[in-house]
This record gives C-alpha cells, structure tokens and sequence, in this order.
C-alpha cells in the first residue's frame, strides 16, 4: 500500500544469497507480479463478496408468503439494498484506486483507507443484517450448503492472513514507527481493518452455526447432517404433523353471538394440509337443510377427486348439541337445502420463493342450484371476527391438533353414543401462530396462518 506521499511501500524479499540489510531495499510497487497478484487477489474477493451481496437481496426480495415463511420487515430488505448499492460503488472506487496506484504509483485516496470504509461502511453492516434474517430462517442442508458457508469463512481467514503479511513485513513496520503524522494514519487505518476484519470472521462464524446447527424441541442444539449432494430437505414435519385447517362459520355459532376471542369458538376440521400437499387440489362441501339448518352432510374428495360423503350430523340448535348419523346418504337432507362448497389448490414450493409453497382457496354457496359468490366474508384470525348480522364473517385458520385428540373425523365423537361435537380451540387445538417458531431464534412465523383466498380459482358447485 502507498504512503501519504504515494511512495510506493518496500517488499520483503528473501534471498539466501544477500544480507539482511539488502533483503528489505526493493519496494514493493517495483515487484509487478507482487502487485499484479494483489490487485487480483482484491478483485476476486470483492468479487465473490459483491456477488454474494446481490444474490442474497435477490433472494430476500422475492420471497412470497407461504406456508410458514414470507417475506423479511420491509426494513431489512432495503437495508439490503442499501447496503448491496453501497457495496457496488466502494468495490469500484477501490478496484479502480488500486489500479492507479500498481501502474501510476498514484490513487486518489490512501488504499488501506479505502479498505477500511469498504469494511465498516458495507461488509459488516450487510453481514449483520444478513444474521437478523439467518436467525429466522432455515436452510435445507446439502453437501453443498456446508461447503459453501465453510468457503465463505475461508474467504475471509485468506483475507486476514494476507493484511497480516503485507502490514507485518518487516518494511511496513519500520514505516509505521517513523515518528510523523503518515504514521500515525497508517497504524489507525490498519488498526480498522484488522479489526473488521475480525469482527467480518466473527459475523461469518455465526453464519454458519445459524445455517448449519438447529435448535432441538428441548431446547439442545445439533449439528445437521447433510443427507444428499445438492438438494437439502426442509424439516417439513416440525411445521406440518397433525396440522389442518379448519373452519369457523356462523351457521355452527352455538355461542349466542359472545366474541369468538373468548377462546369458545367452534371449528369443522377441513383437510390437513399433508391432504392437499399431496393431492394438489382438494373439494370439501357441507350440506345443510335450507330452512332449520338443523342437518348437515360433510363431503370431501378422494383420490380420484370425486366427492365422497364422509359424515351426517342433525343439529340440536336449542341444547347445543350434535349427534352422529350412521348410514346416511344424500337424501338426508331434503330440498330446499343450501351447500358450501371450498376447493384449496396447492402452490408448489419454489425454493427461496416458497419455501414450503402455499395453499390457495376459493368458496362458492349453492342455493336453490345457482352457484353463487358468498356474502361473508372469510379472516383468518379469531382477533378479525365480526359478529355484525350487516357485516358477517368466517374465519379459516391452520391449527396444530393436539396429540391426544383424534383427527379421524371432521367433527369430535364425544364417546357418549353417537354425540359429537365441534372441535374447540381452548381444548383441542394449538395454534399455528405457537406452532410455526422459525430458525435458531424461535422467531414468530412470516408465513400465513390461513390459506389465501383466490377468487380466480374456478369452483363449480355441482361437483
């Protein structure tokens, strides 16, 4: 590097055939392939660093909500674009002043300075936001992944190591204990960049424990072993075992109009979301007689994705009570009777779009045989209900089951004869928003907690 004067700064050469006071007379500006190799050695890191940069603001940018995960604060991802820009202009500034300084001997501005502000002005500010997205996130660990977050730390050592043997020659250290202002500069311009440099490492480091150790359900951490080359894989059954959604209607109120964030609402069991992941697409239909509503029939398609009448129930509105109807069939219910009528399309999951892809619905009311769009209107969460008769709503929500409650129906079989009743969310379900903790930090799930609704997915109610 170049003093204040644009001296060129010595090289240690060592040559068994000279005294010591000859090994340190050349200077290192007069040894081209010194400099040609660290201008390249500069070029190629900044490189790969800036490379880095744009893919990860690429990848944060794109993502989409979906199941579990979506899109980071609007304050990180342009702080990534920030910084990414920053990044751009100082990798410029600092190729083309170090240029001028191998073949001129004379850069606009003093190299270790610009070292150092590309460090603290772009590299750590973007590695530290890069771990406040890591450490929500997770990564599908492949061989690759392992390999590429050890290179990164590698990158760096070789970055350390090199400032080491050019300020620690034995022509750089004479320089500096010269007693003038120059040296003075020179010792805290160095003094930065080995220190950010430390404190890029230490950022590194934590990259690649957040990306390559996972924290356990009792709270121990492990190592996560890669299981295939390239592809990694999701741990999928943290998210998804034993979760469905689930749909609260005002035709199954049986809480004379109290707030559902009393935590007493009552819930059909729809499909699992292992259901509609598998199958892509999925048709659930609920009958009830048009005039009591004190009958209903559950459907849901099979694998042939025709509907199959799954469950009969005759409503007891006055005591709140539900029973079981065995050997029914279609004519359970007379005419006039009204059908709703969901379909849920699965979004295949586009890695780092949709991590784990989406679910996508659409509701249709049949009544008097006109399908028809539904006035209500569905939320997602009980928080959003309304129980306004002008403004009426219902809510779909992913639940986790809890484990010692039975799945096999869409409503609960109480044990007492054919009785059932509503799944309830104070005793039965766990929440998805407790369930879906992402990353190491346990951090509160960007993803949807319902599927989304798409009025462009055509539903026909004569299925």
């Amino acid at each position: 590097m170049s003093s204040s004067n644009n001296k060129p700064e010595k090289m240690v050469l060592i040559d068994k055939s000279s005294d010591d006071s000859d090994q340190h007379k050349s200077k290192l500006h007069d040894n081209k392939c010194f400099q040609g190799n660290l201008l390249l050695i500069v070029f190629v890191l900044d490189m790969a660093d800036l490379f880095a940069d744009w893919l990860l603001f690429r990848d944060v940018y794109t993502i989409k909500e979906g199941l579990v995960y979506g899109p980071p604060p609007e304050t990180l991802t342009y702080a990534l674009l920030t910084f990414s820009v920053v990044g751009t202009v100082t990798f410029t500034f600092e190729v083309v002043n170090l240029v001028k300084e191998v073949c001129h001997r004379r850069p606009w501005i003093n190299p270790d300075l610009v070292s150092a502000i590309c460090i603290w002005a772009e590299d750590i500010p973007q590695l530290v936001v890069s771990l406040r997205i890591m450490i929500c996130r997770e990564e599908a660990i492949s061989y690759f992944q392992l390999v590429k977050a050890v290179v990164i730390m590698i990158g760096v050592i070789i970055r350390i190591i090199f400032c080491l043997v050019l300020y620690c020659n034995v022509e750089s250290l004479l320089d500096i204990k010269k007693p003038s202002w120059d040296g003075c500069l020179k010792v805290t311009y160095r003094f930065l960049i080995m220190l950010g440099l430390l404190l890029v490492f230490c950022c590194s480091v934590a990259l690649f424990f957040f990306t390559q150790f996972e924290r356990k359900d009792d709270g121990g951490i492990q190592f996560t072993v890669p299981k295939s080359m390239f592809e990694g894989k999701y741990d999928e059954e943290r998210y998804f075992q034993n979760v469905s959604m689930y749909l609260h209607h005002p035709l199954i109120n049986f809480d004379d109009g109290s707030l559902p964030h009393r935590e007493n609402v009552g819930w059909i069991r729809l499909i699992s979301i292992y259901d509609v992941r598998e199958k892509g697409e999925e048709i659930f239909k609920i009958d009830f007689d048009e005039e009591t509503k004190t009958k209903m029939i559950i459907w849901q398609s099979n694998s042939n994705n025709t509907l199959q009448l799954k469950e009969c129930y005759t409503i007891d509105r006055k005591a709140k009570s539900l029973t079981s109807v065995t050997n029914c069939d279609q004519d359970f219910i007379p005419e006039p009777k009204m059908s709703m009528v969901f379909k849920f399309v699965f979004e295949e999951k586009e890695i780092p779009t949709l991590i784990f892809g989406d679910i996508k619905f659409n509701c249709k009311v049949e009544r008097n045989r006109v399908c028809l769009t539904p006035l209500i209107t569905f939320v997602t969460r009980v928080s959003e209900y309304s129980p306004s008769v002008t403004q009426q709503h219902a809510i779909i929500h992913y639940y986790r089951t809890k484990s010692d409650v039975p799945q096999n129906s869409h409503l609960l079989k109480t044990g007492l004869g054919n009785e059932a009743r509503f799944y309830r969310n104070d005793l039965d379900l766990i929440d998805i928003a407790t369930v879906w903790k992402t990353g190491f930090g346990s951090c509160e799930s960007t993803g949807s907690l319902a599927p989304h609704i798409s009025t462009d997915l055509q539903v026909q109610c004569d299925v």
